[in-house]
């Protein structure tokens, strides 16, 4: 349920990972803000989570000026990721909950790539390559020149760039954000009257 609580907080976790993520944008893979992402959307659901995605990518996007015809697959996609989060099966110890989040990290990383990847590669590859996208080919075929594309173009360097960075920030900082977050959902309200 969506509280006054969890849209201030909402907001407060956009604000901060959106600052966060200018941190490592841009640079070789590297997403600081998809720790928070995760962490948050397992905690409160998918839900949040895919608030939580969509609001950091687009404030993110207005505070650094990074928009332009890629951000609506960005904001659907940390959308997404957020929202996987908050689907994955609950763990009972704080270790069995950052190992979930972790494996679906990597995986997540990977996905959010390949659905960014996906939009560019019949616009910047264009027709005729051994690369290109062949309308009304086999899907094998197009999956063997997409994974092409992937490793020509560079973008699972970048995924795994992405995945190694979310896996290590959840790592250091992952057991203080799970508790955290889990104590504010388990605080009283005393604004509410009986």
């Amino acid at each position: 349920m969506l509280t006054s609580r969890r849209v201030a907080l909402l907001g407060v976790l956009a604000a901060l990972n959106a600052i966060v993520r200018l941190m490592g944008a841009g640079v070789a893979g590297i997403e600081t803000a998809f720790a928070v992402i995760v962490l948050a959307g397992y905690v409160f659901g998918a839900r949040f989570g895919f608030s939580l995605g969509l609001l950091s990518i687009l404030a993110s996007a207005v505070i650094g000026g990074g928009i332009g015809p890629w951000l609506p697959f960005q904001l659907i996609g940390a959308g997404l990721v957020g929202a996987g989060a908050g689907l994955l099966p609950r763990a009972s110890s704080v270790p069995a909950k950052l190992t979930v989040v972790s494996i679906y990290s990597v995986l997540a990383s990977y996905c959010y790539g390949i659905f960014l990847t996906a939009w560019t590669w019949p616009l910047f590859v264009g027709p005729g390559t051994s690369i290109s996208f062949l309308e009304g080919a086999p899907l094998l075929e197009n999956i063997s020149r997409f994974v092409q594309f992937e490793i020509v173009s560079g973008g699972l360097l970048w995924d795994t760039g992405r995945a190694i960075t979310t896996v290590a920030l959840i790592v250091l900082t992952g057991r203080t954000l799970i508790l955290t977050l889990e104590r504010v959902t388990s605080r009283p309200d005393f604004s509410k009257t009986a």
